[in-house]
Formats: C-alpha cells, sequence, structure tokens
C-alpha cells in the first residue's frame, strides 16, 4: 500500500509523505488501537496482557 501511495505521490509533484503512512495514530477514521484520544498525546499501549508466574514458566518474583 504504500508503495501504491509514494507511486501516486510522485506523480503529483508533491514531495512530502503523508504521517498518516508511517503512524497509525494519525490516519483518518477511527480509533485506531494504542493510539489516545488526544491526537497530542504520546500513544499507549494496545494490549496490556500480562501473563501469570508459574513454574511452568520459571519466571522470579
Amino acid at each position: 500500500m504504500v508503495v501504491v501511495q509514494v507511486d501516486a505521490v510522485a506523480r503529483s509533484g508533491v514531495t512530502y509523505i503523508h504521517p498518516g503512512i508511517l503512524d497509525p495514530c494519525k490516519r483518518p477514521g477511527k480509533l485506531h488501537p494504542g493510539c489516545h484520544p488526544n491526537p497530542k498525546s504520546a500513544p499507549t499501549q494496545a494490549n496490556t496482557y500480562n501473563r501469570g508466574c508459574s513454574r511452568h514458566h520459571r519466571c522470579r518474583q
């Protein structure tokens, strides 16, 4: 998809890449996972899952 958009930009004579191509939080439309509702704030973690500790995982507390 990036190649198609870069090719379209090259044909139109524009010399910049839209920030939405590189940063999903700046894409138009609905809020993407991991993006904060306030556009000036830092991105948040999308998946907050943390596996439990057990003897099988050999983790230390």
